[in-house]
């Protein structure tokens, strides 16, 4: 599944000559290998395990790569016109934080894809049972409307939503300053 939805996102997002991307949850760092190959970008990553980071760090030099949560990003505002998670972010712990985090270090016109399995209501519901009941399980898939209204409170706009079988992918943009 994460491939797919790594092969969708680099397919949807449009990267410019001179763009600082960031992959929250980089896991081997391939989506900002992808994303920066072919333009003039800087790729940034980070992953709560230091042993990945470590490895992916090894594996591709030329990315800035650190352990790190998603919720407290340690950059700086307004520094990354791209922020992805793919394929993470029914493993946050505060995915609420996580978008709040993610709008503050948003260049002002930047934007926000977040690409998880598309999963009918009944079986979204059902793969939750497990978070509901056990503490140490925290993982929670979230609905689109769930991950909207999160952007809301956030302050982004313009979102879109964009689905293709088994796959869906969510963004929003930091409005620019007026």
């Amino acid at each position: 599944m994460k491939e797919s939805l790594r092969k969708e996102m680099f397919k949807k997002i449009c990267v410019r000559d001179g763009d600082k991307i960031l992959d929250v949850g980089c896991g081997d760092g391939t989506l900002l290998v992808e994303l920066t190959q072919w333009r003039d970008a800087q790729g940034y990553g980070t992953d709560p395990s230091e042993d990945v980071i470590q490895k992916a760090s090894e594996a591709h030099p030329d990315l800035h790569l650190q352990t790190g949560y998603s919720d407290f990003l340690n950059f700086d505002d307004n520094m990354f016109r791209i922020i992805t998670v793919c394929d993470n972010f029914h493993t946050f712990k505060n995915p609420e934080k996580f978008i709040e985090e993610a709008a503050r270090v948003l260049k002002p016109g930047g934007r926000l894809y977040i690409a998880e399995a598309a999963m009918p209501e009944p079986v979204r519901i059902l793969a939750n049972i497990p978070s509901m009941l056990i503490p140490s399980k925290k993982n929670k898939y979230h609905s689109t409307y769930e991950i909207l209204d999160y952007f809301k409170k956030a302050g982004l706009t313009k979102f879109r939503v964009y689905k293709k079988k088994q796959l869906l992918m969510v963004s929003a943009k930091k409005p620019p300053v007026e």
